[in-house]
């Protein structure tokens, strides 16, 4: 990340805080009220959660977190379109043993993928650490048919439940369950809706090293599917794949595939492909199936206990093995509280996590929630397992 970098990222964080309050206060004088509900949202969340850690050896690991979202949105409408400004902040404070061990942890707070450097930590392993990140700063226009947005965003092409093979901009990894935001990019997007219900999207982006990801989507809707097509250029790789979202009586099916061609060396190219099936039971119950295909994924055998937690997924890459197999199972019981039940085996490892959760809602507001990651197989004969639990309580506003 370079100086004028820095320089830049720092300014548009200040001038887009003060763009919004100066037109906040240019209206304070009349009807100040009614103006601010009408053109300004503030919404967010204050969440702690606490983390134990365990292997076979018998050693534990703790590690509590205060997580805080702020989300600030402006818009302003004409008869025929309009504007609309972001601004969204994520910070979170970690102290406990977990971070005491991990000497790369506040360096990893501070490391900002794109272009802008809008992340930052402070504080010291031995006490508490503290990262912060402005995931979201951009804006958005829309005119008749016509939509674009310039600034860091989130882009989501995936349509698939579990595995975005056509995700370019924006993949992410499915057990990080606390950030449901999902990451942003730096990135301009241009989109036109045509009078048939299709739609055609031209989006590019810049990363922390200058290297650029660009493409193009068109979706349709036709036999009650919805279908899509990308092409462009992923970093190094020329990009082609198409996706799908319809149903086969009463099962959901879906699907996205993308083939990777590596620009110097095309024996080095890879494919990414995943599909998954939903089927909704009595009792407002769910049953999902998926599976994923990584051309350049781990096939033998190999000890990914430590690596998935910490695995991050890119649509060339969407997790560290070849094949991936998954079965979710999840509903609600008395009105206020709801459970799931996540297991995914990859074969040739002889790995496979489990993934159970519960969620009540105490207050209007206020949720309670218990999530577990269990990683375990076996490496040389020899049984691995690894334990993680998660406390989790989240005030909304």
């Amino acid at each position: 990340m370079s100086k004028r970098q820095r320089f830049i990222s720092r300014r548009l964080i200040v001038l887009s805080a003060v763009f919004m309050l100066i037109g906040y206060n240019l209206t304070a004088q009349s009807d100040s009220a009614s103006y601010w509900k009408k053109h300004f949202d503030v919404n967010g969340y204050v969440k702690f959660m606490q983390t134990f850690s365990g292997d076979m050896e018998g050693e534990i690991y703790d590690q509590s977190l205060w997580h805080n979202r702020f989300n600030l949105k402006f818009n302003s409408q004409t008869k025929n379109g309009g504007t609309e400004l972001y601004l969204e902040s994520r910070n979170r404070m970690f102290y406990g043993e977990a971070v005491q061990i991990n000497s790369f942890m506040k360096d990893t707070l501070a490391k900002d993928a794109g272009f802008l450097d809008l992340s930052f930590s402070a504080g010291d392993e031995r006490s508490f650490l503290y990262g912060g990140t402005f995931d979201r700063l951009w804006y958005k226009g829309y005119y008749k048919s016509w939509e674009w947005s310039l600034g860091r965003q989130r882009i989501n092409w995936g349509i698939n439940s579990y595995w975005n093979a056509n995700d370019l901009f924006n993949a992410f990894t499915f057990t990080d369950f606390d950030y449901e935001e999902r990451p942003g990019s730096d990135a301009l997007r241009i989109q036109k809706i045509f009078k048939n219900g299709a739609n055609l999207e031209v989006a590019s982006s810049i990363g922390a090293d200058s290297s650029t990801v660009g493409a193009a989507k068109l979706g349709w809707n036709i036999w009650n599917y919805d279908f899509q097509i990308i092409a462009g250029k992923y970093y190094g790789d020329y990009v082609i794949g198409g996706g799908w979202a319809g149903g086969i009586k009463d099962w959901g099916f879906k699907g996205e595939t993308t083939y990777f061609i590596d620009s110097e060396d095309s024996n080095k190219s890879a494919v990414s492909l995943s599909v998954s099936g939903e089927y909704i039971l009595k009792g407002n119950k769910f049953l999902g199936l998926g599976a994923l295909y990584t051309s350049n994924g781990l096939s033998g055998s190999a000890d990914v206990s430590t690596s998935l937690l910490a695995f991050q997924a890119s649509p060339k890459s969407l997790m560290p093995t070849r094949w991936s197999a998954m079965a979710s199972y999840g509903g609600e019981f008395g009105g206020l509280s709801s459970y799931a039940l996540v297991f995914v085996y990859l074969p040739g490892t002889k790995f496979g996590l489990l993934m159970p959760s519960i969620t009540r809602s105490v207050a209007q507001n206020f949720d309670l929630s218990f999530h577990m990651i269990n990683v375990g197989g076996s490496m040389n004969n020899e049984p691995v397992f690894l334990a993680n639990g998660f406390v989790r309580a989240k005030w909304s506003f």
